[in-house]
């Protein structure tokens, strides 16, 4: 009997270590999100579109390490959004440098590159200047195959100088009614200003209410919530969830402006008005915001706040 209990105890004891191992590589596992974009060409083959997507670098406080992966994406090309195609063909990513004291990052090339059409070659030139220059610790790129530059002049690539195709064709635009959120000039509540804004097929709707609202209410009693200055990197929507990833304005911790619920959710409460978003996922230069603001965890999914909302 004594035995039996004996085994019971030790099993016990067993699974209670296994449980707590779980969530620990469950939490080491969330921690190692990391929000990028990824450029492709699209359906036509006129022009260029993005798709977020969420990494897991083994360290993400390792930008070498950041960028294997990211590579490593672009070459497995779109997984989301059907009407992209693949920029990389047989093209192999044979190693690269990274400067990070000039934000520069050397590419080589392997030689199928050369056996591209000049259209294909300019595409992928600007796919991957668009993708890494949206990584903040990137603003040129230098190109070579087999260690020869390819960039004219030496000089490097990047979203000033890549170029596109020049005959993009006419995009159709369509118009949507939506709500914005800001706030009162005494930051006591959201108020929400709808407006009606042009809605490109080029990208998202959830990305292109974002910018309108970082942009600032028409309204002139309104103020933004949101710190001037914040970019928008990308937006992803997948299973109701829109990921939100924005610039390290967004975050201010002094005391003058410390982060608050309205300013986090000004963005939640606008994109949750759209009926394919439930719940919104905050990003800062590709990783979650770890603050907790009157009880508010916001590293986690967070779903519409109506208190907030003025009556």
């Amino acid at each position: 009997m004594k035995r039996k209990k004996l085994i019971f105890i030790l099993l016990g004891a067993a699974l209670a270590a296994a449980a707590i191992i779980t969530v620990i590589l469950l939490f080491s596992h969330a921690e190692k999100d990391f929000a990028i974009s990824l450029y492709f060409k699209n359906q036509t083959g006129n022009s260029l579109d993005f798709e977020g997507r969420i990494i897991e670098p083994a360290d993400k406080s390792s930008n070498e390490e950041v960028l294997a992966e990211v590579l490593k994406e672009l070459k497995n090309g779109p997984k989301v959004n059907s009407v992209l195609q693949s920029t990389m063909g047989d093209v192999l990513i044979q190693g690269f440098k990274l400067d990070g004291e000039n934000k520069t990052v050397y590419i080589d090339f392997s030689a199928e590159y050369v056996q591209m059409t000049a259209s294909d070659a300019l595409f992928l030139k600007a796919s991957l200047v668009y993708t890494l220059t949206a990584l903040g610790f990137i603003d040129n790129v230098y190109i070579s195959v087999n260690g020869s530059a390819v960039t004219a002049e030496g000089e490097p690539l990047n979203r000033r100088n890549v170029l596109l195709n020049p005959d993009i064709a006419a995009e159709k635009v369509n118009y949507q009614s939506v709500t914005l959120y800001f706030t009162d000039r005494n930051a006591q509540s959201l108020i929400g200003e709808t407006r009606l804004i042009e809605i490109k097929q080029s990208q998202s709707i959830e990305y292109q209410i974002v910018e309108q609202l970082l942009a600032g209410p028409e309204n002139s009693d309104l103020v933004s919530a949101i710190p001037s200055g914040t970019k928008l990197i990308n937006t992803n929507t997948e299973n109701d969830i829109c990921y939100v990833n924005l610039s390290s304005n967004f975050i201010n911790k002094s005391a003058a402006s410390p982060v608050s619920l309205l300013q986090i959710y000004s963005i939640v409460n606008t994109l949750t008005a759209l009926d394919n978003v439930n719940s919104v996922q905050l990003y800062v230069e590709g990783q979650k915001v770890s603050e907790v603001i009157d009880g508010v965890d916001i590293s986690k999914e967070l779903e519409r706040n109506e208190r907030l909302i003025a009556k």
